[in-house]
């Protein structure tokens, strides 16, 4: 069951609202979303598919520079690798792209890696979970995202949330100053009452301003208060983890296990946070979270916007390891034309799709026909 053939389509979606961070502007209304999707078969006609979601506000991959990585370098190192062995998968990736000082490609990598985790179970007629070893639930709470460009809107986008049927709302903060991150959190609280909130900085902070807005949002009980601050900043973690009455969790800063393991032995973290497209797929992010498990530490999830068939992708990671709620909004804010029956069927909540694989049924034909041409020329 080696891999046989690895083909690449990039598909634009799309956003039905803007969509902020710390960064920049992710997304906006009308405004094309490119998707690379990969479609990767055995030499015994098992099919797998993959996606990554080029984010250059969130991270530093691209359209154009994850085709080129997978056209020009990964797939000509992995061909020929028997569907079951991630190792060889990753080892050939990595020789390839060799982390250095970051991970190495890991959005482009992920897409080979779910594709080829989805095809053996094809191959083998078994959910992605059970290649993980285990299903410990199977209905998740997906969180409804509060990202504004004024905080005086957040009152409004978290009534539009509760009336979709939202229980859990992820505020996105650290573009407004502190006051104004503040207003946008209370206002979020108001609207939703004693309901779920998150807060995710994706790295706007700084230390002394992290502290702060720790302590008022403990006033207003949120949950998880994510990503405060930038880089690989074990000290500032360490300072803020010990005075923080809210759980801190790490995003961005979590390149991989080797990181975790230093931020766990510093007590610079109490939630890990899964993300399968920044760990490069499921067999690294498998061992983030049994690592983040052996440590004692808390579990999240986040992704970043995908489609119906990235989120089918995290439904089975967080199956594995019982993670819920969810920061996995792609449901938000793009459709899922593609498949021939949505993942997500509407409201808070999410089922994970049975069947083998990814438990997802991609129409191929709807993929070829609408795939738009990426240039990979300078002028």
């Amino acid at each position: 069951m080696k891999i046989r053939s690895i083909e690449t389509f990039v598909l634009e979606f799309p956003f039905r609202s803007p969509f902020l961070i710390a960064g920049g502007v992710a997304g906006a209304p009308g405004t094309p979303s490119p998707r690379i999707f990969v479609r990767l078969e055995s030499e015994s006609g098992a099919i797998g598919w993959g996606e990554a979601t080029p984010t250059p506000r969130w991270t530093y991959e691209t359209t154009e520079t994850i085709v080129s990585t997978i056209e020009k370098y990964l797939v000509p190192a992995v061909k020929g690798i028997e569907i079951w062995n991630f190792d060889a998968l990753h080892h050939a990736m990595d020789r390839a792209i060799s982390p250095g000082v970051t991970t190495g490609s890991p959005l482009a990598k992920s897409a080979l890696d779910i594709a080829m985790h989805d095809a053996l179970g094809h191959a083998l007629n078994v959910p992605v979970y059970q290649l993980m070893g285990g299903c410990r639930r199977k209905t998740f709470d997906l969180s409804w995202m509060i990202s504004v460009s004024d905080p005086s809107q957040a009152g409004q986008l978290a009534e539009e949330g509760l009336a979709a049927g939202y229980d859990v709302f992820d505020v996105k903060v650290g573009m407004h100053g502190e006051a104004g991150d503040l207003e946008l959190v209370r206002a979020t609280r108001k609207v939703v009452g004693d309901r779920t909130i998150l807060v995710d900085a994706n790295r706007g902070y700084r230390l002394a301003a992290a502290k702060r807005q720790a302590r008022h949002f403990a006033d207003l009980d949120v949950t998880l208060f994510e990503q405060p601050l930038d880089g690989f900043n074990l000290s500032g973690y360490r300072t803020l983890a010990a005075s923080s009455c809210v759980e801190i969790g790490i995003d961005e800063s979590l390149r991989s296990v080797a990181d975790l393991v230093e931020y766990a032995r510093a007590d610079a973290i109490h939630v890990a946070v899964a993300k399968l497209q920044r760990n490069g797929g499921f067999h690294r992010s498998r061992q983030l979270c049994q690592t983040a498990e052996a440590a004692g530490l808390g579990l999240s999830m986040s992704g970043l916007t995908e489609t119906d068939l990235g989120l089918a992708a995290s439904l089975h990671l967080a199956a594995a390891f019982g993670i819920s709620p969810l920061q996995l909004n792609g449901p938000q804010y793009i459709e899922s034309p593609f498949l021939s029956t949505r993942v997500w069927k509407g409201g808070g909540q999410v089922n994970l799709p049975e069947g083998p694989g990814l438990g997802v049924d991609v129409d191929e034909s709807w993929v070829r026909k609408h795939a738009v041409g990426v240039s990979l020329e300078h002028d």
